[in-house]
């Protein structure tokens, strides 16, 4: 099976508006969660809807906007409709209120939340590279490609693997947006994806450190 990461193109001309009044949220146990990770996982808790997103930069109303949450997007009806109409799952909305930079209402979007899942990423079979990010400067070490372990994967066609903020789809999905040609939005093949040394290990540091907050 073919795997793809899901994101924005985060180009600066997109409209990008930010949810108001986000807070922290600790639970009876003493967990500590805040609200914008509660809206990406979908695990919503005590919060209020709609969630009131107010522009803070771009005027170009795309297919997928920006919220300054990684991997917090909102979508538009045509983006929605096309998930529902191809029967498409791992994914929820909720209820939003738009707002562009005068306060007058935008209609046509909802908040985007991921709740499909699978296990921890698997860089052991991907391929060392070495790359020179300025010139004349060092080599660093990068990774090309990783996986996950197919059985820890709900099946669904989004879903973020265990401890990350990474949106991975299927290829179904990857076949969709490119077909429709939705705007903002970008898939690439996991195969391709180029990670640094540096970064994996933060993101193994992280898996161990924030289990709770996929399971919550």
């Amino acid at each position: 099976m073919i795997f793809f990461e899901f994101s924005s193109k985060l180009l600066n001309s997109t409209f990008q508006a930010a949810p108001i009044g986000l807070k922290n949220i600790t639970d009876p146990s003493g967990k500590k969660f805040t609200d914008d990770k509660r809206l990406i996982l979908g695990n919503y808790g005590e919060i209020h809807f709609p969630v009131v997103c107010k522009h803070v930069s771009g005027k170009n109303l795309t297919d997928v906007l920006d919220t300054g949450f990684h991997i917090l997007y909102l979508i538009s009806d045509r983006f929605k409709l096309a998930l529902e109409e191809n029967k498409l799952n791992g994914w929820k909305t909720f209820p939003i209120i738009l707002l562009d930079k005068k306060d007058n209402p935008i209609e046509g979007y909802h908040g985007f939340s991921i709740i499909g899942r699978c296990g921890l990423l698997d860089y052991s079979q991907s391929r060392t590279i070495y790359k020179q990010i300025v010139p004349d400067g060092p080599l660093w070490l990068y990774r090309k490609g990783y996986q996950f372990h197919l059985n820890e994967w709900d099946g669904s066609d989004f879903f973020l693997p265990k401890g990350t903020y990474t949106i991975c789809v299927t290829e179904k999905v990857a076949y969709l947006i490119k077909k429709i040609k939705f705007t903002n939005v970008s898939v690439n093949n996991i195969n391709d994806i180029e990670i640094s040394e540096e970064d994996i290990s933060t993101d193994e540091k992280n898996m161990r450190l924030s289990d709770e907050w996929l399971t919550d």
